[in-house]
């Protein structure tokens, strides 16, 4: 294998493995919340009401994070693909 192709094949690994971090970190942030909200209605007795807020807070804030994360990845430009004249 030609060294250009290996680096490029190590690279696409690599933000491979960033988009997996992305989504345990997404995955974390619902549990995390959720928890969170789970021991607020324990300590209020209230549940499951903070555990289901808390969860779609963190659902939210995990999507904003890779949303932001792929429209950093990309360049954020409309268009970029398409030939300047």
């Amino acid at each position: 294998m030609p060294d250009d192709e290996r680096n490029r094949f190590g690279r696409s690994f690599g933000e491979g493995y960033s988009y997996v971090a992305l989504g345990f970190s997404f995955a974390f942030a619902i549990l995390a919340f959720g928890a969170l909200g789970w021991v607020v209605d324990g300590w209020l007795g209230t549940r499951p009401l903070f555990a289901l807020v808390g969860a779609g807070v963190g659902g939210f804030g995990g999507f904003m994070s890779i949303y932001y994360r792929v429209k950093s990845d990309t360049g954020g430009e409309r268009g970029k693909g398409k030939r300047e004249r």
